[in-house]
């Protein structure tokens, strides 16, 4: 493992870098903390590995930044076979949390495909090449406020995608059993975020979308088909056809039966 760390005296700043480096981890990298005493983002230049913070468990990999916030418990840790290299500035003070509140999401801690290396290589240049340290820090502190806001401009563009693909992904599922957090685990963000990012585009949560789409399709199979109540429940992956009914009757006000037998009037 290599690692190129440039420590900081505190300064007492509202935005006070403490330190900046890289780190080309080996297969056997793995920090803990039980409360950090500091934010960092970090940037993967390339690998993978896994980060565990506050509950959630993340994989971040090449050209994602992850963040650690102050006060967080997490675990993070290389793959054992495609480790990561990566660069990470840590900082504190008043106006560095504002910053993150104002600019990234509450409960997020992995933002996908940022590509940010060039700010992060500016920083560390900085850090490493300015001989003094708070001119070092006051040069650092408008390349940090623009990479975040980077990765916020990346957010909002991809906060449109992340509901449509939330949706194409519950359409897949739509004939199965949804489990909200395999789907989690699968998009690489948490069951909040993706509640929120979902209701905010279409106004309903994930999970009534795909009670709606299970009824859409019982109606289709139910008008267009000579299918039984039984096999339609059986396609729906229902436990039995009494389930089926109440639950189609739940959302349309009427059995199956007798949705048909309006149909066919």
């Amino acid at each position: 493992m290599y690692e190129n760390i440039k420590l900081f005296a505190e300064s007492g700043r509202p935005l006070d870098v403490r330190f900046v480096g890289e780190t080309v981890c080996d297969g056997k990298y793995r920090i803990s903390r039980s409360c950090s005493d500091l934010n960092s983002l970090e940037y993967i230049v390339d690998g993978a590995g896994t980060l565990e913070i506050n509950g959630q468990v993340l994989y971040p990999k090449a050209g994602d930044v992850f963040l650690l916030t102050e006060g967080s418990r997490h675990t993070y840790y290389a793959d054992q076979n495609h480790p990561w290299h990566k660069y990470f500035i840590s900082f504190s003070g008043p106006v560095a949390d504002c910053l993150l509140r104002t600019y990234l999401p509450r409960d997020t801690y992995l933002f996908h495909g940022c590509y940010v290396e060039k700010a992060f290589a500016r920083l560390f240049s900085l850090g490493f090449n300015h001989q003094d340290q708070d001119k070092a820090q006051i040069a650092m502190a408008p390349v940090l406020f623009s990479l975040v806001q980077s990765i916020y401009d990346r957010q909002i563009t991809a906060e449109y995608d992340l509901a449509d693909l939330i949706k194409r992904e519950i359409e897949n599922r739509a004939t199965t059993h949804l489990d909200l957090e395999e789907l989690c685990r699968t998009l690489n963000y948490s069951k909040n975020h993706i509640i929120n990012r979902f209701s905010a585009k279409f106004g309903v949560t994930p999970y009534q979308y795909y009670k709606n789409c299970r009824l859409q399709i019982a109606k289709d199979y139910l008008i267009n088909t000579q299918m039984t109540v039984s096999e339609i429940a059986d396609a729906l992956s229902y436990t039995d056809a009494q389930y089926f009914s109440y639950a189609f009757k739940q959302g349309t006000g009427c059995s199956p039966s007798r949705f048909r037998a309006l149909t066919e009037m």
